[in-house]
């Protein structure tokens, strides 16, 4: 009876060795994209989410306390001094907010801030983001995408929108009027207009260009 012995094959040390290399540096290019990708995709839904909750939070706001172009907010408040007052202004934008806006929001927190050496009024939404709300000529908005984690930085994870009374729509991003092309190039040096190049993409980061200088100038 003859008898065949089948010769088994398999990988050398060297070649795992070689292989796990390979991949981990496949991983290490692709990683750090594939992550940017998703934070992008999520913020961008965020941001979607946010504008929509508050084109609804108006109108039914509306419907209780009647067109919003008469509401009831008060100027930006100054001291003695002809200074912004922030502590009078907290005040203001937080009892205008419960007024007009807080019962149609589901807020998970809210309380205070201290950003700049400025306590700011802050709420807390139920997907993760963060919003600082204060008064000055309107009614503005730092939304963060990803709440209290970092960078905060304006045009990055931090936008702005404002609340004007007087304006159609009241609420918008800043300086709603800019076209993709002006509100791209002034997005690259003042990051308060990155919310209008999003709105302007779907609020999508397609083509996007973040500026080139990420801190926060509110």
């Amino acid at each position: 009876m003859n008898i065949f012995y089948a010769r088994k094959f398999g990988f050398t040390l060297a070649e795992v060795l070689i292989t796990l290399g390979v991949i981990g540096i496949v991983a290490a290019l692709t990683l750090p994209a594939l992550i940017t990708k998703y934070k992008e995709k999520e913020a961008s839904a965020r941001l979607k989410k946010f504008y929509s909750m508050m084109e609804q939070t108006i109108l039914l706001s509306e419907i209780e306390n009647g067109p919003i172009e008469y509401w009831e907010k008060a100027s930006m408040a100054k001291n003695e001094n002809g200074e912004f007052d922030q502590e009078a202004n907290n005040k203001i934008a937080e009892e205008f907010f419960d007024q007009y806006l807080s019962k149609y929001i589901n807020i998970v927190k809210r309380g205070y801030t201290k950003r700049n050496n400025r306590n700011l009024f802050q709420i807390y939404l139920t997907d993760g983001v963060s919003v600082i709300i204060g008064n000055g000529g309107c009614l503005d908005f730092l939304v963060d995408t990803n709440g209290d984690k970092k960078p905060n930085f304006l045009g990055y994870d931090e936008f702005v929108f404002l609340l004007c009374l007087n304006n159609k729509p009241a609420f918008n991003t800043y300086d709603s009027t800019l076209n993709k092309e002006e509100a791209i190039s002034k997005c690259k040096t003042t990051p308060k207009y990155c919310s209008r190049v999003l709105q302007l993409n779907d609020w999508e980061f397609k083509n996007y260009i973040y500026p080139e200088v990420k801190q926060t100038t509110y």
